[in-house]
């Protein structure tokens, strides 16, 4: 656990501010491959992009403090600030709401550009989780086990690194959303399948974090989310293999966009490529 980049004066540049600009980067990137299939230039997303710092991390930080002892930081406002505490749910809360007013402003569909930004946000959210490893918090319960690891900014005991559990199956859901994207249906697929398999992972390694629990369940805040992402992710899903059909199209326009077509209304010989 190193928290400390380097030190200036008196400011620290942790290791999780870094991780953080890295894991943005890289999802801007990734992006950036995916523009063919919507009507964006690199201009566009770089404006969606700076639009998505400030706003998701003033949502990450508001939806944290209101999930961790939000009495804690009335009573201790300069802590408000620091680099660290950052919400994962409140990025997507905020995110979404984002991306859906400046779809909205560009006239594209959005879940098509949810889509996009998808695969991208779970790989950002891989490298980020590296950075709270560093940073030394959202540690694990106390373990016996080979894999625990010593937060000594916390205690002598060896903890799970439920840091490095997101970070590896982050990892791996990325490249899941990388295959299913190749065969995608309809728009929100992609981000259908992003809200289950974030779902898996906050649930099963909620037991193995050191996050207050409640009700007779006994489970974090985080695994009780899961029940409402989870239905929410299966409705996006069935409605758009119900009510939406993708015609594929044998080359694309320099834009790559595509036409989603009611099911109701298509007939066969529509069945041709829609040039926009």
């Amino acid at each position: 656990m190193h928290p400390i980049l380097f030190t200036i004066g008196n400011f620290s540049f942790r290791f999780y501010g870094l991780m953080i600009a890295i894991g943005t980067l890289v999802a801007f990137w990734f992006v950036t491959t995916k523009k063919k299939d919507i009507a964006l230039t690199d201009d566009d997303l770089l404006d969606l992009l700076l639009w998505l710092i400030v706003i998701c991390i003033l949502g990450a930080k508001i939806v944290y403090i209101l999930t961790h002892n939000p009495m804690y930081y009335i009573q201790n406002p300069k802590d408000i600030i620091s680099g660290s505490g950052l919400s994962f749910i409140g990025i997507v809360i905020f995110g979404l709401g984002t991306t859906w007013f400046y779809a909205k402003k560009k006239k594209v569909n959005f879940f098509a550009l949810i889509d996009i930004l998808s695969p991208s946000v779970m790989i950002g959210y891989a490298i980020g989780r590296i950075g709270c490893f560093l940073n030394g918090c959202c540690f694990g319960l106390p373990t016996d086990s080979w894999v625990g690891f010593r937060f000594i900014t916390v205690d002598p005991y060896p903890r799970y690194p439920t840091q490095l559990f997101i970070a590896a199956s982050a990892i791996v859901a990325f490249f899941l959303l990388q295959a299913i994207y190749k065969r995608k249906k309809f728009h929100g697929l992609i981000f259908g399948w992003f809200l289950v398999l974030y779902s898996i992972i906050t649930f099963i390694v909620g037991f193995y974090r050191d996050m207050p629990r409640y009700f007779s369940l006994q489970l974090t805040l985080n695994q009780y989310s899961t029940f409402l992402i989870v239905p929410i992710a299966i409705c996006i899903l069935v409605y758009g293999s119900k009510f939406q059909q993708m015609i594929q199209s044998q080359g694309k326009t320099k834009e790559g966009s595509v036409e989603v077509w009611d099911k109701s209304t298509f007939k066969e010989e529509d069945n041709e490529t829609i040039l926009q």
